[in-house]
């Protein structure tokens, strides 16, 4: 195979939240007086930063927007439901003998929560719960460390922009996928090794030969 390691993002990737995600932002946005969302489809076409300033949210708010949206996250974490293909696709991989983990900036508990719901958390090593937005790079490199596999044996999936930077950062292969946040359009611009729009194909991306969905 291909890459024996696979890292997932989780908001948007594993897990079908983006609905959840944009219901708590606007709440919090009352709260927390910034710009709700309004227009889904125009923020699916901006960079993290880019939205930020949109929406009236400096980098000194953000450390505390992301600790009260993962605290409401929690209300439901064990409700969310995987995106749809993404559980047969685990199952294919942890099959075939890919080890797995998550990288996400949303909490371990909460990660490990919907994955348990769904029945797929014993597909994953580790779970890791870095909560800041632009800081994937150095958690990826953490984990590169703690892994010891070769930098062109491991596959970041993600479904934002940020994603695919933090993998270029530290020189491992990325696969954006299509059906999270950030338009494909966007995603490309970025220049991932890959651009996913079903999850099956990931399991030939990984160097394995596809076969009917199981799970």
């Amino acid at each position: 195979m291909r890459f024996p390691l696979v890292i997932w993002d989780f908001d948007g990737t594993l897990a079908d939240s983006l609905p959840n995600a944009v219901r708590i932002f606007n709440r919090l946005a009352a709260e927390m007086g910034f710009q709700p969302l309004y227009d889904l489809t125009a923020a699916r076409g901006m960079s993290t930063r880019q939205f930020l300033r949109q929406h009236g949210i400096s980098f000194w708010r953000l450390a505390r927007l992301v600790r009260r949206y993962q605290a409401v996250a929690a209300e439901e974490a064990d409700q969310l439901k995987l995106v749809a293909g993404v559980a047969a696709t685990l199952v294919q991989l942890a099959a075939a003998g890919v080890r797995m983990g998550v990288l996400s900036s949303n909490r371990e508990d909460n990660i490990r929560r919907c994955l348990r719901a769904n029945q797929v958390e014993e597909h994953f090593d580790f779970v890791v719960g870095y909560p800041r937005l632009f800081g994937k790079a150095k958690a990826l490199k953490r984990i590169l460390r703690a892994q010891r596999l070769p930098k062109d044996r491991i596959l970041y999936v993600g479904d934002e922009l940020r994603d695919v930077e933090a993998a270029h950062k530290v020189g491992i292969t990325v696969a954006a996928v299509t059906w999270g946040f950030h338009t494909a359009d966007l995603l490309r611009s970025g220049n991932p090794d890959f651009v996913v729009d079903n999850p099956s194909a990931l399991v030939t991306i990984a160097g394995l030969e596809p076969r009917s969905a199981v799970g």
